[in-house]
């Protein structure tokens, strides 16, 4: 598996936790608001920043 993939993993544990969804519900919602092209555009930033940018910023980004 390749670090990008590996950290969307990562990604949707920690969003799952933090809003405390289960791991289908977070993948309906990345699905529905294409979440995973926007994480992986934004790969190189949010893994050296603290999660909780990256669920501010999809938290932005799905309410749009």
């Amino acid at each position: 598996m390749s670090k990008e993939n590996k950290f969307l993993v990562f990604v949707v544990e920690y969003y799952r936790n933090k809003k405390n969804l289960s791991g289908q519900e977070v993948i309906i919602l990345f699905d529905k608001h294409n979440i995973w092209d926007l994480a992986k555009k934004s790969y190189f930033i949010w893994h050296i920043e603290t999660p909780e940018n990256f669920v501010k910023e999809i938290d932005r980004f799905i309410k749009f």
